[in-house]
């Protein structure tokens, strides 16, 4: 049976290509100079190749030796990453724990979430995902995450529901507007108003769109946006008010922003979900204990 090479004859070439010495080679092989000298030789036979020209002291590479040496980092980079692995393993007794979220949680609400999580599970690694809620509904059904949070809708039949929870919707307004003078905001306020709003298919535009038409009340509405945030990002720049749910009211610049309650009230309603497949765990049941006061902290 022919030789194959090993590891440590692999590793002397590339630390003598790399160094263009023996002495650091074997210093950081903790070998012997002979020693070294043994396992390139042993490579070169089992290779059939020539793969230094001895002048003196001196080590130089052949042409097939700089020709393989880009097939060796290859190897050592790939061990670099199971090192790496390794270190994560050790790290993290747990696997990362799958999360998705709509867009509006994905970035205080869900920091502030996994804080308090993590308290009570030390070595939890989280792996966060954003999406619209119909998708995670359907992610979730697939098992691709171990918990999805998400607005209801025609769930699938292979969903958990663990608890729903409500969100306000608020008017956000620049710290000038005149409308922040009052303590809370009606629909006859914004009369004329320039409004940015979620896009039609928005969990609450359907509910906001009812109440301004029961009133015969007419917006101007000047900006549709996909998202909450963007709403909120367009209102400190002083370009309108919008009504959008309290967490992505809050990520407002405050310094440039108030945030008023609207009259009737409006609830956007979130649901933590996982598939009926899941087996329930200790860190669902923390994410299920947390969630009621990280919503607290974000609106």
């Amino acid at each position: 049976m022919a030789a194959r090479i090993t590891l440590r004859q692999v590793q002397a070439f590339r630390l003598i290509m790399t160094n263009r010495t023996m002495t650091i080679a074997a210093e950081q092989m903790s070998i012997s100079q002979p020693a070294v000298s043994r396992l390139i030789s042993d490579l070169e036979e089992t290779l059939d190749l020539k793969l230094f020209e001895r002048i003196g002291p001196r080590l130089l590479p052949t042409a097939a030796a700089r020709r393989l040496i880009g097939e060796v980092d290859r190897v050592f980079l790939g061990l670099d990453f199971v090192e790496e692995a390794a270190r994560r393993i050790r790290r993290f007794a747990l696997e990362p724990y799958r999360l998705a979220v709509p867009p509006f949680l994905s970035y205080s609400f869900a920091a502030k979430l996994v804080a308090r999580v993590s308290v009570d599970i030390p070595d939890l690694a989280i792996s966060l995902h954003s999406d619209t809620s119909r998708a995670i509904a359907e992610q979730v059904s697939r098992g691709e995450h171990d918990l999805g949070i998400c607005m209801p809708g025609r769930w699938e039949r292979e969903l958990n529901v663990l608890s729903r929870h409500e969100v306000e919707t608020v008017c956000l307004l620049p710290a000038d507007h005149p409308l922040a003078e009052r303590p809370r905001i009606i629909p006859e306020d914004l009369d004329g108003i320039s409004l940015y709003v979620l896009g039609r298919s928005g969990a609450i535009r359907p509910q906001i769109n009812e109440v301004f038409a029961q009133r015969q009340i007419a917006p101007r509405i000047v900006g549709e946006m996909q998202h909450a945030l963007s709403c909120a990002a367009f209102v400190s720049q002083g370009l309108g008010v919008a009504l959008l749910d309290s967490v992505s009211a809050r990520s407002a610049d405050q310094s440039r922003t108030t945030i008023r309650p609207f009259v009737p009230r409006i609830d956007l309603e979130i649901a933590l979900i996982t598939s009926s497949r899941h087996v329930r765990s200790d860190v669902d049941d923390a994410f299920l204990a947390h969630i009621p006061q990280a919503l607290v902290e974000c609106t």
